[in-house]
Order: C-alpha cells, then sequence, then structure tokens
C-alpha cells in the first residue's frame, strides 16, 4: 500500500473535475439544473467540487475527500487513484475570465420577516434576542418566497448570502441556496465584541445556535459560516481579521460532528499549534441538533415537576 505521494501528484488530484472522475467509474448520474443526483443513492448530490450524501449525514468539498468518502481510499490511495487514468481537470474557464461582480438582490426583500424570525426562533430554536440583534443590524433578512436570508458582510458591503427555506418544497426537502456571484471565500459572519478569536462552522444556523447556547461566555470573538468544510474560507477569515486591525490569538473548530467535519477540524488543528486552536464539538450531529435536544430536555423535565 502506498505511504507517500509527491506535492505534485496531490495537486493533480486536487485539479481533477469530480463528475469526470464519477462518471468514468461508471457511477449513474442525473443531472438536475447546476446539481447531479446520483441514481442509486438519491440522497448522494454532487454540484462542482462540492457534495452532500444527506442520508449518511456526510458532505464536503475536494474531489480527494469524495474518494475517502465513497470509496474507503486512504489518502495516498486516492491522490495516485486520481493520477492513474488522465481525468479531465476542473473547468478554469470562469477563473481566467472576469468574474461578474456580485450585487445583493435587494428588490426581492420584503419588509414582513415575520416567516423568517418565525422559522429561526421557533423551529430552529435560536435565541429570540439574537434574531432581533440580526434583523436590526441587517444581517437577516425575507425574500419574496420566504426564505430567510443570511447576509455576508465585509466592511459594510453584502459580498454574498445563504438562502434557507422556512417551509418544504413540493418534494418535501427543504431550500438551501448561496446566491449567484457570492464571494467564492467569504461567508456569513457575526462579531461579538472586539473579536481577538474565530469560531468556524459549516451553516449560519449552526453558529447562531452555538451562540444560544454558549450566549453567556462567548466574548470578544468572531463566528464564521464556511457554507460547508472550505479551507480557503478560514484562511481568508484570518487575513482578514488582521486587515482589519485584530489579532487572532484562538481558532475554534465547531465543525459537525460526523465524519467529515472531524476530519476537517482535527486535520487543521493538527498543522495549528496546540496555544492557537482547539476544537469544540456537538454531541449531536451539529449544533442545532444540540440546542434542539436541549430544549427537548427542559420541556421534559417540566413536564416531570407539574
Amino acid at each position: 500500500m502506498a505511504k507517500h505521494v509527491s506535492a505534485d501528484q496531490v495537486e493533480v488530484a486536487r485539479n481533477v473535475d469530480l463528475i469526470d472522475y464519477l462518471e468514468r467509474k461508471g457511477e449513474p448520474l442525473k443531472r438536475e439544473g447546476r446539481y447531479y443526483r446520483h441514481k442509486v443513492h438519491d440522497s448522494l448530490v454532487i454540484k462542482d467540487q462540492m457534495y452532500a450524501w444527506n442520508s449518511r449525514d456526510e458532505k464536503g468539498a475536494g474531489v480527494i475527500n469524495f474518494a475517502k468518502m465513497f470509496y474507503g481510499m486512504s489518502f495516498p490511495v486516492a491522490v495516485l487513484d486520481l493520477n492513474e487514468q488522465g481525468y479531465k481537470v476542473k473547468d478554469n474557464v470562469q477563473e481566467q475570465k472576469p468574474k461578474e461582480p456580485y450585487q445583493y438582490p435587494s428588490h426581492y426583500e420584503v419588509n414582513d420577516r415575520t416567516m423568517a424570525k418565525n422559522y429561526l426562533t421557533n423551529e430552529r430554536k435560536i435565541h429570540p434576542k439574537i434574531v432581533h440583534w440580526l434583523d436590526k443590524k441587517d444581517l437577516i433578512a425575507q425574500d419574496k418566497l420566504g426564505n430567510v436570508v443570511f447576509k455576508w458582510k465585509q466592511q459594510g458591503e453584502v459580498v454574498g448570502a445563504d438562502r434557507q427555506g422556512t417551509s418544504p418544497m413540493k418534494d418535501g426537502r427543504m431550500f438551501k441556496g448561496i446566491d449567484r456571484n457570492s464571494h467564492g471565500s467569504a461567508g456569513f459572519s457575526v462579531d461579538i465584541g472586539k473579536p481577538n478569536s474565530i469560531h468556524l462552522f459549516e451553516s449560519p444556523i449552526d453558529a447562531l445556535s452555538y451562540w444560544s447556547i454558549k450566549k453567556e461566555k462567548l466574548q470578544d470573538t468572531r463566528l464564521v459560516s464556511m457554507s460547508g468544510l472550505k479551507r480557503q474560507t478560514m484562511i481568508d477569515e484570518i487575513k482578514r481579521m488582521g486587515k482589519e486591525g485584530h489579532k487572532v490569538k484562538q481558532i475554534t473548530f465547531c465543525t459537525d460532528n460526523d465524519k467529515a467535519g472531524r476530519e476537517f477540524a482535527n486535520k487543521y488543528q493538527g498543522l495549528m499549534s496546540k496555544e492557537v486552536s482547539r476544537i469544540d464539538l456537538p454531541i449531536n450531529k451539529d449544533w442545532n441538533r444540540e440546542i434542539s435536544k436541549e430544549k427537548e430536555l427542559v420541556i421534559e423535565s417540566s413536564e416531570r415537576n407539574q
């Protein structure tokens, strides 16, 4: 079994197009707009170099990570496999052309934010004071379809946005999306006090759930959603903190408590000193489930005491 691979081999593997890799492996895929869905494992969805296998709580980015997750390959075996067949590299045409700048579609916003607020507080159990504060700071909104909009703000400018459905679609799933042309390595972020540390999450909902649980303890930190597991978001956020005059004293990985989340946290904590990094994972699958379980326990305890 291969134990070592070169940096050049790793770079080649990272740039392999994920869809081409799967199709040449014989995986049956069905295109749905900008996404691909596996015909056998229908909860496995792929977009560009990102994937989510919802039924197994597996999600991540990059063809190497996918090969490890889906085929059970080790890192070096995956790298060598991706080097062997002359796979198509991911399309760099968009990188070569000037990217269309992001423009926040404010005309999609509605003044009545009742659905968004109710969803966050009642369905997702986010603390009402936090939701009120986010609304006041114009960090959240509601669009014409009733989606919650999480605005990615940098120096007061909206550079992208997550959108989260508040009611099921026809197929029973909840809509989740990122605005077209959103800044590729930015994400939803919230400053608590004057930040000298960063907490990293996989989604805005998880960041706000964590804040709701630990609101009495969190101070002088920045909560950042990577909208998945994006290394570049972490790197750029550290750089942005420095440019804004904030010295980063600690980075806390608050990813999901699943295979992909744990691997990401352990990998990048291992590249940092223990003095500046730590891992804080939920007991349950993610931080929103953590807060939901806490609320359930409170209700059960109250009912027993009646």
